[in-house]
């Protein structure tokens, strides 16, 4: 998630602190959730675009508090994306060729 206002960087929020019931009622509303974040501030917050969870910068006290690395992204999608490279460069290798 990132801050209503800024879209400075990207900030964790435990896994139960926002509902299906409660991001409806935002965006219903058109406005944040007001939550705590893994680093200790409470923010009004919303999440972020798909460029932007790509691209912000991690909090970098959330990032400390989760034992996770620095960095741009989600993890999540670092992740994804070290899958995805390796098996585009596998499928770019030539076959094996037999002796």
């Amino acid at each position: 998630m990132t801050t209503f206002k800024g879209w400075h960087r990207l900030h964790a929020v435990p896994g139960d602190a926002l509902t299906v019931e409660d991001h409806h009622a935002a965006i219903d509303a058109g406005e944040p959730y007001v939550r705590t974040t893994v680093c200790g501030r409470t923010l009004p917050l919303t999440y972020a675009g798909m460029v932007s969870r790509f691209s912000m910068p991690r909090c970098s006290a959330c990032c400390e508090a989760l034992g996770i690395p620095r960095g741009n992204g989600t993890p999540v999608n670092e992740a994804a994306e070290k899958r995805a490279k390796a098996e585009r460069e596998a499928a770019s290798l030539p076959p094996e060729t037999a002796p």
